[in-house]
């Protein structure tokens, strides 16, 4: 009996966003881990300070206050889906700073049958990333941070691997508590297709800034995506209607101030008594357009978070809201081993 699968698409809306102006493998590489990340709208690629979460998409952003650092991640996704991973980092005295981390997404289980509906069991489907990163810095304002992704995808019997990389320039002046970075993200290639097709990986060229104020306890952050492609509107957005009334085809056209809005990304933290306490909130243009009903946009873009002290650990939490039919819980465990005296 000829089988088939019927493997179900793995359209959650992360990547929805995510594959602009087209279709990209392993576009999970894209889904973020990290509460405080995604609590600022999903990106912070303009960041130092001493959270390691922070450098696995931004390997310029390691530093010597990451050394010896491990977190420890886990999010509620949709449905069944939830993903785990961990970050570590370590300085070596002549090469910089390095870090290993690791994420896996689990689809849950799925049914087999074949063309008339006979149920012969089920599979599951799941994805890995191993990320080797390493910053080297070149003066007191500017360092060098790239990273090697290897990438994994299996779908029942469909398999794939991919080698990607991350490249990334920052530069941090003290003085001023301003930060600027350029990455390069997801530049490789499919060495192993899951049926004898290769497809391109979802390359993204952003631009980042975050600030801290003089005074007040505030950070802010600001994150231009995609700037190798002007247009990234969805290619499932619905861009015709026909006109109820009338009958006839109505072509909706975008400004281009709503695409250029697309690219941005823009996120803030308080730290009101600059202890232990944070509080972050974010907003994702891109998301926004295209996750939410014409009808009842609700908090679809909107993010925020928390996060705290207690001890030598670090607790983040944070919550997005993708869309009306789900909002994933993102939470991480952190610590500095360099505290400990064994």
């Amino acid at each position: 009996m000829k089988m088939k699968i019927i493997l179900l698409v793995f359209y959650f809306p992360l990547s929805l966003f995510s594959q602009v102006g087209g279709i990209s493998a392993f576009s999970f590489i894209n889904v973020e881990l990290s509460p405080r990340i995604e609590a600022m709208g999903g990106s912070g690629i303009a960041i130092i300070d001493r959270d390691i979460s922070l450098a696995q998409t931004t390997p310029s952003l390691l530093n010597n206050k990451m050394h010896n650092s491990l977190v420890f991640s886990f999010t509620d996704y949709f449905s069944d889906i939830n993903l785990i991973g961990f970050s570590f980092a370590r300085k070596l005295k002549e090469f910089g700073v390095f870090s290993i981390g690791f994420k896996a997404i689990n689809y849950g289980e799925f049914e087999y049958n074949d063309d008339i509906g006979n149920n012969f069991g089920a599979f599951s489907a799941n994805d890995q990333v191993i990320t080797f990163g390493l910053c080297r810095r070149l003066n007191e304002k500017i360092t060098l941070g790239v990273n090697l992704n290897l990438l994994n995808s299996q779908y029942e019997s469909y398999h794939a691997f991919a080698i990607s990389s991350n490249i990334s320039a920052t530069y941090f002046n003290s003085e001023k508590k301003v930060t600027y970075t350029l990455l390069f993200k997801n530049m490789g290639r499919q060495l192993i297709t899951y049926a004898n097709t290769k497809e391109s990986l979802p390359f993204d060229l952003q631009l980042g800034i975050s600030k801290e104020l003089k005074y007040l306890p505030f950070r802010y952050s600001l994150t231009c995506h995609h700037l190798n492609q002007f247009d990234i509107n969805s290619p499932y957005k619905l861009t015709s209607q026909t006109n109820v009334n009338t009958g006839e085809l109505e072509i909706k056209e975008e400004s281009i101030a709503k695409k250029a809005f697309r690219h941005l990304i823009i996120g803030g933290e308080l730290n009101p008594f600059r202890k232990s306490l944070f509080v972050r909130g974010g907003f994702n243009f891109q998301r926004r357009f295209n996750m939410s009903l014409s009808t009842y946009p609700a908090l679809v873009g909107f993010s925020w978070g928390i996060g705290f002290k207690v001890l030598k650990f670090r607790l983040d939490y944070s919550r997005a809201t993708y869309h009306l039919s789900g909002t994933p819980n993102n939470f991480s465990f952190a610590t500095d081993f360099s505290t400990f005296v064994f």
